[in-house]
């Protein structure tokens, strides 16, 4: 493994159309400098509310509180009341590499792009409309790879994404009596891709939120999961 970090962990929601479509229906590759980052306070407006209002920006249209910083009164209030300190205190050289996209992570225009996949890494398991995006030669050079265990990841080529690589990663199963277990191995596969970025020399990455409803992993534990992964994975890496 390099010791260096990756320049930008761009997280992404589910899919949700952040652009106007180009030409032929299909959406134009997206570079991060067209991205707002976590650090940018600035960039995070909220969705207008007029009829007749302007469409937010394509690089300004997130608004939500930074669970990171400890003013997510909610949470705090239901673990003790009030807001409780934060585990990590702001880091704005760390905030500076994380890009905020609301859309489809494969129309960013970045090293690697994260697919969210099931053990035999078939077309029909992966994210919605990732393999239509690359086009056949990525199923085709999937099936060569043996399949994925769960938590763990493997690379491909991108193929017709904006994207050089494809990093496929196997989600677990959730069950509140066994969260434990799959809360670690989801936090496995956060890693499980920064690793392997790192270890093929690229720099940046576009990740979702790794689960599927088919697994019946909730959204919000999923979504505190991958920044608390990906926090503490920046800041091993910043030491070294």
């Amino acid at each position: 493994m390099q010791p260096r970090s990756p320049e930008a962990a761009a997280a992404s929601s589910d899919a949700g159309a952040a652009m106007e479509p180009g030409v032929g229906g299909v959406e134009p590759a997206v570079t991060l400098d067209q991205v707002p980052r976590w650090s940018d306070p600035d960039q995070r407006i909220s969705p207008s509310d007029g009829a007749g209002s302007e469409p937010p920006a394509a690089s300004g249209f997130l608004s939500f509180s930074d669970p990171l910083t400890g003013d997510d009164g909610a949470a705090g209030g239901a673990r003790g009341g009030g807001a409780a300190a934060s585990r990590f205190p702001a880091d704005q050289e760390i905030n500076s590499r994380i890009y905020l996209w609301r859309g489809q992570p494969w129309n960013l225009e970045v090293d690697a792009v994260v697919n969210s996949t099931n053990e035999s890494l078939d077309e029909a398991h992966s994210s919605p409309g990732l393999h239509a995006a690359a086009g056949s030669g990525l199923a085709e050079e999937c099936a060569t790879l043996g399949g994925c265990r769960t938590g763990m990841a493997k690379m491909t080529n991108a193929y017709d994404l904006p994207a050089r690589k494809v990093i496929h990663t196997v989600g677990p199963k959730y069950a509140v009596k066994y969260h434990t277990a799959a809360e670690n191995a989801l936090s496995h596969c956060y890693r499980s891709c920064l690793e392997l970025l790192i270890e093929n020399g690229l720099e940046s990455i576009a990740m979702g939120c790794i689960y599927t409803e088919a697994k019946n992993y909730p959204r919000e534990p999923a979504a505190h999961v991958a920044i608390r992964t990906v926090r503490r994975f920046l800041e091993k890496q910043k030491e070294n």
